[in-house]
């Protein structure tokens, strides 16, 4: 089963790890997006629209 964490502990831990930031929003995303984890709090359910990401 899928850990539950807010976006803010996830990116705590990612970054911990990361060595660019790119790497730690690439992180985030595949986790998010694949259900590694579950997001809870604000962001409870939320998935990341990569063709958005790509266009910013």
């Amino acid at each position: 089963m899928a850990p539950t964490v807010t976006l803010l502990d996830l990116v705590t831990a990612v970054a911990e790890n990361a060595r660019s930031e790119a790497e730690i929003i690439a992180t985030v995303v595949y986790m998010v997006n694949r259900g590694r984890v579950h997001l809870c709090g604000t962001f409870r359910g939320a998935r990341f629209d990569t063709n958005a990401l790509a266009a910013a």
